[in-house]
This record gives structure tokens, C-alpha cells and sequence, in this order.
């Protein structure tokens, strides 16, 4: 095959177009690869020196979430090891990193309305070791429907390079414009690996059905994910607090759980994970 034929034809030429899009800013096309094929990459702008102290200080933030906690074995019985949560909280670098101008940018501009940080992980792919990451998943886990317009939005911030030896970011190019998951056929001849180097943010559609690739290096792969939603799904007021506060009791339970009594949120990623543990000595009782 000679040159010319291995050159991809840049060219766009069209016949019976009557609209199109054209971009007026670089944003602009970061939403258009969003909203078609559902994922775009993006520079974070982060030093060289603020991606170094953020893989040693989520490593940190892990073994102290584990402490919390009793142990990196009760992480691992409520299948939450090598998570750590809200690391925002924890140190104002990964403050930072949630609130960096891009990614602040292109949330308000794909969403399009005031935006609200529902979750920041932090990911640490250990080398040769399964991870519930690796399924095929949605960050809206469970949800099989699709919308007119975006729900959410997730920034994975690469910490370390997400290459062929660490492996990339396997995804499905525009499922989040269907419903149900598809055949097994269709995944292996439709999957695509994203690669990039450390510092580099893998914006995608949360319905966008992706998973983690493999770590067949020797050293730890770790990445900060955040979900990025419109306030639209919260609840306007805290009926919960509300009530407490004027010193209203609401004994029935479906009263209870229609104004969202059972939807609280915990106070601290201890109390959440508390929850976990307790769930799942549970389900290993009934087990028994």
C-alpha cells in the first residue's frame, strides 16, 4: 500500500446538507464529541509537580479511609477496596482538581444549567488484581433509559498514563444514546481503548457504559473520577431537618420515605461506609 493510500482524507466535502454545526470555540467541539460519540479528552493543566503530590496523597487519603473503617478488610467486604471517596475533603489539592476551570467549563456548558458535584473518587488500579471497575457499568449504575438532553457528566482525571502496559479506559462510543446494554458480539467488535498520558481528563456522557482496563505493569495506575449532575434530582429543602427542627414526628413509614426520611445523607464517608459494612455482615448472615 503506498503513502497516499494510508493517508486519512481530511476533506469534508457535503451534498444535500441543509444544516450543520459548525464550532466557534475549542469547547465547542469537546461538547459536539460529548453529545455524538459520548467521551473527549482534555488537558487538565495540572503541573507536573501537582499530578506527583496527588498519586502520593490519594494513597494517603486510601489508608486513612481505611483506618476509618477498621481496616482495608472491611473495605474489601463491602467491595469498596482501592476506593478512596470525597478526597475533596481531605486535602484542598483534590479540591483543586474538582474545581479546575475545565472541568468547571465544560460541565456548565454540556449540561447547561448551574451544576452540582455529586461524587469525587479517587481510583487506584493495583497491577494483576480484579476490581469491580473492570464490568462493563454506567457511573448512573442500574439506569436503562436515555434523555433528549444530558443527566450527567463524569471527568476522569489521569493520574498516572493510562497506556497499553496500564491499561486504558474501555468504552462504547454513543450507548448512551440507548437503552439496554448490548450483545456480547457487538462489545468486542465495538469496544474502544482510550489512552492518554498522566494529567489528561477522559470527559464522558455518565451513561456512557465503559470500564476499567487491566494493570499488567508493576506499578499502581490511579485516576480521580467525578459525577457532575444538575441540582434538578435533589431535593429542594431538608424535610428530614425540617421536621426534626420543629419537633414534628412522622411515624408512618411510606409518610416517612416520601419525604426522603430515608435518603439522608451520611455526614462523613465513615458513616457511609459503616452502612456498607453493616449490609453486608448482614447479607453473610443470611447466607450462613
Amino acid at each position: 500500500m503506498n503513502e497516499s493510500a494510508r493517508t486519512l482524507d481530511t476533506t469534508v466535502l457535503t451534498h444535500g446538507i441543509k444544516r450543520s454545526a459548525p464550532l466557534t470555540t475549542p469547547i465547542e467541539q469537546h461538547i459536539e464529541e460529548l453529545r455524538i460519540k459520548g467521551f473527549t479528552l482534555v488537558d487538565s493543566g495540572l503541573t507536573a509537580g501537582e499530578i506527583a503530590d496527588a498519586r502520593t496523597k490519594l494513597d494517603d487519603i486510601y489508608e486513612v479511609q481505611a483506618d476509618e473503617v477498621g481496616g482495608e478488610a472491611n473495605l474489601k467486604l463491602m467491595n469498596d477496596a482501592n476506593i478512596a471517596r470525597a478526597v475533596c475533603a481531605y486535602d484542598p489539592l483534590f479540591l483543586k482538581i474538582a474545581t479546575l476551570p475545565v472541568i468547571m467549563q465544560i460541565s456548565a456548558a454540556y449540561l447547561e444549567q448551574y451544576v452540582v458535584l455529586m461524587s469525587q473518587n479517587g481510583i487506584i488500579n493495583q497491577p494483576s488484581t480484579d476490581h469491580y471497575q473492570f464490568t462493563w457499568h454506567r457511573d448512573l449504575n442500574y439506569q436503562h433509559f436515555t434523555s433528549s438532553r444530558p443527566l450527567s457528566l463524569s471527568a476522569l482525571v489521569a493520574l498516572d498514563p493510562f497506556d497499553d502496559v496500564t491499561g486504558g479506559t474501555y468504552v462504547l462510543p454513543a450507548t448512551h444514546l440507548v437503552e439496554d446494554f448490548p450483545s456480547d458480539e457487538y462489545v468486542v467488535n465495538n469496544q474502544q481503548v482510550v489512552t492518554c498520558p498522566a494529567g489528561t481528563i477522559i470527559f464522558f456522557n455518565s451513561m456512557l457504559f465503559h470500564r476499567t482496563g487491566r494493570n499488567s505493569s508493576a506499578g499502581v495506575r490511579r485516576a480521580v473520577n467525578h459525577i457532575i449532575v444538575p441540582p434538578m434530582l435533589r431535593q429542594q429543602y431538608d424535610f428530614k431537618g425540617i421536621f426534626e427542627d420543629q419537633g414534628v414526628e412522622v411515624d408512618d413509614p411510606a409518610v416517612r420515605e416520601y419525604l426522603g426520611f430515608a435518603y439522608t445523607l451520611p455526614k462523613s464517608i465513615r458513616e457511609w461506609r459503616a452502612g456498607k459494612i453493616d449490609a453486608a455482615l448482614a447479607e453473610q448472615g443470611a447466607v450462613a
